[in-house]
């Protein structure tokens, strides 16, 4: 079983020194000094979704597919390059979409600016660091209507937005349509692989973003999501890092 003990030291998360595009022009992207501010602008622009309604995926997986390390979370598989990728992503996005298992497990943190939309259906989100402040700026449940008292109970201030789930499950496409009527458009699911299946599942999803690690996770490790739809999407920027670690972007070929 992963060592849950302790909390991943993220002083030891590997910090690469630069990123190099594969095919294309073979850009080459310096990651210190001066070269920054050049790399973010590269990144942003390679990054930038096409159209102002954009659903898209952010996920970091092993090389046998599984999503957390040794620590249970997905710091220990996570580099300081996968990180930045994480963040330009969020800042060009209006909402992070996660379900309420990623936020207990991964002890999630506020998203703000950008806001953060949990889609729980029993309203248990403990184990979050999102102070009440944070949750009344920029959170929002969707849930059904028994998920409230509890959703307020464990993350206090944060916003509920209530729907029916008489077929079992919040959803997606009318939380897309909540989201967008609060102005929320370009969108980032992030986890978990149970909610991403869902989206895949819905045809939901305009783009994958997915950063490979260089190792093999835990066989006890969730592993990435799965659908039953057959859905084909076409690379469009694929990058590697010093350390190995590949860094895919991949559109949803009828997007």
């Amino acid at each position: 079983m992963p060592d849950t003990s302790q909390p991943f030291d993220l002083s030891r998360m590997p910090d690469p020194a630069w990123l190099r595009q594969l095919g294309g022009a073979g850009d080459r992207l310096d990651l210190t000094g001066d070269s920054i501010d050049q790399a973010e602008s590269w990144l942003r622009e390679h990054y930038a979704p096409p159209r102002a309604d954009w659903v898209r995926m952010n996920m970091l997986g092993s090389l046998n597919g599984r999503i957390t390390g040794g620590d249970g979370t997905s710091d220990s598989l996570s580099n300081r390059a996968d990180r930045r990728i994480l963040r330009l992503i969020r800042e060009m996005s209006d909402v992070v979409v996660v379900g309420a298992n990623t936020v207990r497990e991964e002890r999630h943190t506020a998203t703000r600016p950008t806001w953060l939309c949990i889609i729980s259906e029993s309203g248990n989100l403990a184990g979050h660091r999102i102070s009440e402040a944070d949750a009344a700026a920029s959170v929002l449940v969707c849930g059904p209507t028994s998920a409230r008292d509890r959703a307020a109970e464990t993350m206090p201030g944060a916003n509920f937005a209530e729907f029916d789930t008489s077929a079992g499950r919040v959803p997606l496409d009318a939380v897309l349509a909540e989201l967008r009527g609060r102005g929320l458009r370009q969108i980032v699911v992030e986890g978990g692989t149970t909610l991403i299946g869902q989206f895949l599942d819905g045809a939901l999803l305009d783009e994958v973003c997915l950063t490979q690690a260089p190792v093999f996770g835990p066989d006890t490790s969730p592993a990435l999501p799965s659908s039953s739809r057959n859905s084909a999407f076409q690379r469009v920027l694929l990058l590697e890092d010093e350390f190995g670690f590949l860094y895919q972007r991949l559109v949803r070929a009828d997007a």
